[in-house]
C-alpha cells in the first residue's frame, strides 16, 4: 500500500493562534499517525516574534485513506472551524 500525504499551507496572522496551532495540531498529527517530513515558515517580517505569515507542512501517513480520515476527523474539522482557519487553509491529499 502506498503512503498518503498532506500538502498543507495555512495563513495564520494571529500570534496566539499560531502558537496554539503548533502546540495543538502537531501533537495531534502524531497521535493519528502523521509524520511531518517537511516544513516551511514564512513570516510577514523579520521580527523575532510571530507577526503573521504562512506555515507550510508536508505530512506523511501510512496510506491515503489514513490521511483522508485524519482530515475528515471531527477533531480536526472542529479545530480549524473554531479558530476561523478553514478559509485560510489550503490542503491537498495525495497517495
Amino acid at each position: 500500500m502506498s503512503k498518503g500525504y498532506w500538502f498543507k499551507q495555512a495563513k495564520i496572522e494571529n500570534t496566539e493562534v499560531f502558537i496554539e496551532y503548533v502546540k495543538t495540531v502537531v501533537p495531534w498529527l502524531r497521535s493519528v499517525g502523521g509524520t511531518i517530513i517537511a516544513k516551511d515558515v514564512n513570516q510577514n517580517s523579520d521580527l523575532n516574534e510571530w507577526d503573521g505569515g504562512q506555515l507550510g507542512l508536508v505530512i506523511e501517513f501510512v496510506s491515503k485513506d489514513a490521511a483522508q480520515r485524519a482530515f475528515d476527523s471531527q477533531h480536526f474539522q472542529e479545530y480549524i472551524k473554531g479558530r476561523g482557519l478553514e478559509t485560510e487553509l489550503s490542503l491537498s491529499i495525495i497517495g
